[in-house]
């Protein structure tokens, strides 16, 4: 026999039951994935909140990645501006001995070619297709040592040399602040260095010229200060790099953790939830199944 008087109320049930398994599947895939939901809109009123926090992270991320690309070329400035010191410190030694010894047995001109190319190859360094000396002109070589003229005595200062600009590199690290990190081939230290490089190199040692030997010599002093100097601020520029970086982590890693506790879900509740559900579940299927086997007949 139909059983009419209870279709409206099994149809009711069987709605209430699949509303409840609809749920409880999204408790169980939440608490299997960890997240709180596939999708922004699962989300719900967080998912603003979550958005603004992800886009604030990549912010953060890329700034801390360029600060670090600016950390990695002034650490390679330093190293080169270091050999650049120890060729200057040679090149004093010789120039002091030369002085004193101008035997034929000792290729002097030949030393000083050697270290004008030295010294070239260093300021033309080039890291990740850029030239670090240049200014802002990366792409261009900044130091060709062919376009120095010889020197007179007394010399004069020569940046023919230089094929940058005066542009000193930097990084922004806030909205607000930015980090000058860069230096550049025509500065006066890399200028004396290279003049003092180019008397030695062209010194008529069979008729020694006193004056300019003494002059190349004064210039390679005066070099190996102001290279110490720019040392010193490269070193100084790589400390507050360094300093950001580790704001920028700390920073990073705050965010990143309040990101995934916005999509994390509460193992803990999730399973009381899922029990929950599943009580409910069975409840309303063994009330189905008490509904469907009443008859009419029962009652008469």
């Amino acid at each position: 026999m139909e059983r009419v008087s209870t279709a409206g109320l099994g149809q009711a049930l069987l709605r209430s039951a699949m509303n409840v398994q609809a749920k409880l599947a999204e408790k169980q895939t939440a608490n299997s994935s960890g997240l709180k939901a596939e999708t922004y809109a699962g989300l719900g009123a967080g998912a603003a909140r979550l958005v603004s926090m992800e886009t604030s992270l990549a912010q953060l991320q890329a700034r801390s990645d360029t600060a670090q690309t600016a950390l990695d070329r002034t650490e390679a400035m330093y190293a080169a501006v270091d050999s650049m010191v120890d060729l200057t410190t040679s090149m004093r030694t010789t120039l002091s001995g030369l002085s004193t010894n101008s035997s034929s047995e000792v290729d002097y001109n030949q030393i000083g070619k050697n270290m004008l190319t030295d010294l070239e190859n260093l300021m033309n360094l080039q890291v990740d297709g850029r030239y670090l000396f240049s200014g802002s002109a990366t792409t261009s070589v900044p130091v060709d040592t062919t376009l120095l003229t010889a020197p007179t005595t007394p010399s004069v200062a020569d940046t023919s040399y230089y094929l940058g600009d005066d542009v000193v590199q930097s990084v922004k690290v806030s909205d607000q602040t930015g980090i000058d990190y860069g230096v550049t081939a025509s500065e006066s230290g890399f200028e004396k260095a290279l003049r003092a490089a180019n008397i030695l190199a062209n010194l008529d040692t069979s008729d020694l010229d006193e004056d300019a030997v003494s002059e190349a010599y004064d210039l390679a002093t005066a070099a190996l200060d102001e290279l110490l100097a720019s040392q010193g601020r490269l070193s100084v520029n790589a400390g507050r790099l360094e300093n950001y970086q580790a704001q920028q982590d700390t920073s990073i890693s705050l965010l990143s953790d309040r990101i995934s506790d916005a999509k994390a879900v509460d193992v803990a509740q999730t399973t009381v939830e899922i029990s929950q559900y599943q009580t409910t579940l069975q409840a309303s299927y063994a009330a189905l199944g008490k509904l469907n086997g009443l008859s009419l007949v029962d009652y008469l």
